[in-house]
């Protein structure tokens, strides 16, 4: 139910989440291993147990997710006994050789065309403030004069995401580690705000996106590629092009040796949906809309639910993760979610007995991205109006009608999942923090305008609604599979707070009111697998608590939504 409220103005908007989140993850880093030790049951289990399923809540999961997991063609790592028990970190045979400078050259090619393509164009000419003097350049990127928080559209600053995912596919599908990846991705988005818009501030939330956030975006992707192209069969093999750099540089690797014994080991979780969404919100009528998309999961683990006891570190991605849900109403996209996810460094223990009964315990560190936004009203949310180009078409006599949109980097933090395996019965529990940095649809920002001047406010705030926000994301995740039954409970928990300097604008800031938002997220589902037949019916129930504040006014709204549909797994 919609609430607008007046309180006393509050700077804190949820020290307590980010606090939680740095200690969970100090708390993940210095637990010794012996904590993790468990001691295995005896008696009749699992047949064939369903693999790892890691799975992020409190973001944009999608609701239809219960597939039982399927493995990967799998190569028989040479430290695993017949009994299946591991004497160490598994040997996937030769490796490919890095192919660091051909990284180089296909990078440089890509930042050469897209450098000149934007010079050529004159692109963003409102963004132009600086000159091409070496003092004015020097102040602009030493003596940080340049360094801002930009003025631009939603929709291009999300994407800032996605081009660090193509940067960092440039190292990564040369055969370099995620980390040298992660830092070709960092060096490019540098290069970009320093030397291609030498014109134009340095974006602090362009640098944030799109570097730090490489690896969010450009490691699942990679996974993904990865292990299509290694698929037989005419569709897997198009479906490879989805990757394009991974398809084309194996292709110039085919003459090594280390390409036929590097496939991916593990297990892998397709799926596709389709089904119907109600959407029910206070004083409003039920609101319905188709609703499909996917889900990809990969697994490194080969060892996973096998017999025998794991103790072992893994240095590389063991999971990755990209999901999409769309719910569409009168052909207008109602709501869009996209998620990538990725985890690495992990602790891994596991004590499974010949009956195929006992645990597995992964303790990793994760990063993520999640896209969500809701189909605009407002015909200046629908087409932003450019900064400084007048105030006209954003209809300032009206209060404001923006609808929300979010954009978050889960930066860094710790990744629990523990799996009991029980006479038939699978019990999955994934718990997680994060430290973020985020794009935050100032939700109480409607009803601030009824009766203030939003003049003056930040500038992205002013113009479309939104600001950049540092905050904590917490999560917990359960899914209990017996049979062909699934069910799963999700809580999450997002809470943000606005940088209040810094606006490129900055003078013009007259207003510098702090924002403080919140998201609380709760999920009930339930799902039943077709015998004989790679189809599964899903029934959902989510509950969304959005809540902002801006000084004394306080805007708070709960969405129920019901999903229910058919499910395809591969």
């Amino acid at each position: 139910m919609a609430r607008f409220t007046l309180r006393k103005p509050q700077r804190r908007f949820g020290h307590t989440i980010l606090a939680a989140s740095l200690a969970a993850l100090w708390l993940a880093v210095s637990l010794p291993s012996r904590a993790f030790a468990m001691p295995a049951s005896s008696g009749e289990g699992l047949q064939e147990p369903a693999a790892l399923s890691f799975s992020l809540s409190g973001r944009a999961g999608t609701p239809g997710l219960f597939s039982a997991t399927k493995p990967f063609p799998l190569l028989v790592p040479a430290d695993v006994d017949s009994a299946g028990r591991s004497n160490g970190p598994p040997s996937h045979g030769l490796k490919p050789k890095k192919r660091t400078l051909r990284a180089w050259l296909e990078l440089g090619a890509f930042l050469t065309y897209t450098t000149t393509s934007y010079w050529v164009r004159a692109a963003f000419p409102e963004d132009w403030q600086f000159q091409l003097n070496f003092g004015v350049q020097l102040q602009r990127i030493l003596g940080l004069q340049g360094w801002r928080f930009d003025s631009n559209v939603f929709k291009l600053n999300w994407t800032h995401a996605l081009a660090g995912g193509i940067y960092y596919e440039f190292a990564r599908a040369n055969h370099l580690s995620w980390l040298s990846s992660w830092m070709m991705g960092i060096i490019s988005s540098t290069y970009w705000e320093a030397v291609v818009e030498w014109k134009e501030v340095i974006s602090i939330n362009d640098q944030i996106m799109t570097g730090i956030g490489s690896y969010a975006t450009g490691e699942p992707w990679y996974q993904l590629g990865r292990y299509l192209s290694y698929q037989p069969g005419v569709v897997y093999q198009a479906l490879s092009f989805l990757n394009p750099l991974v398809k084309i540089n194996r292709w110039l690797d085919r003459h090594d040796p280390a390409d036929k014994t590097d496939a991916p080991q593990g297990w892998h979780d397709f799926t596709l949906f389709a089904g119907a969404r109600q959407l029910g919100r206070s004083g409003e009528d039920t609101q319905t809309a188709a609703y499909f998309g996917f889900r990809t999961q990969l697994g490194a683990l080969p060892e996973y639910g096998k017999p025998g006891e794991v103790e072992e570190s893994v240095k590389d991605t063991y999971f990755s993760e990209i999901a999409l849900d769309y719910a569409v109403r009168d052909g207008h996209a109602d709501e869009t979610r996209f998620l990538t996810k990725a985890v690495t460094l992990g602790i891994v223990r596991q004590n499974i007995n010949e009956s195929l009964e006992g645990y597995s315990l992964t303790l990793g560190i994760g990063s993520s991205f999640e896209y969500f936004k809701k189909r605009p009203l407002a015909p200046y949310d629908s087409n932003p109006v450019s900064v400084k180009t007048g105030w006209d078409p954003l209809l300032l006599d009206e209060p404001r009608d923006f609808t929300d949109k979010l954009a978050i980097l889960n930066v860094v933090g710790p990744v629990l999942d523990w799996t009991i395996f029980r006479r038939g019965l699978k019990i999955r529990t994934v718990l997680e923090a994060y430290v973020n940095f985020s794009l935050v649809n100032a939700y109480a920002l409607n009803a601030y305008s009824v009766s203030h001047d939003i003049v003056g406010m930040k500038t992205t705030v002013f113009y479309y609604g939104y600001y950049y926000a540092y905050g904590g994301t917490l999560s917990g995740n359960t899914e209990l599979q017996w049979g062909s039954f699934r069910a799963r409970a999700m809580a999450g928990f997002n809470a943000w707070g606005s940088f209040d300097g810094l606006d490129r604008f900055q003078a013009d800031v007259t207003n510098n009111a702090h924002l403080s938002d919140t998201r609380a997220r709760y999920l009930l589902g339930v799902g039943w697998k077709i015998p004989r037949a790679p189809l599964e019916v899903f029934l959902n129930f989510e509950g969304v608590r959005r809540w902002g504040r801006i000084q004394e006014v306080c805007y708070q709204d709960l969405e129920k939504k019901t999903y229910a549909g058919l499910q395809f797994s591969f």
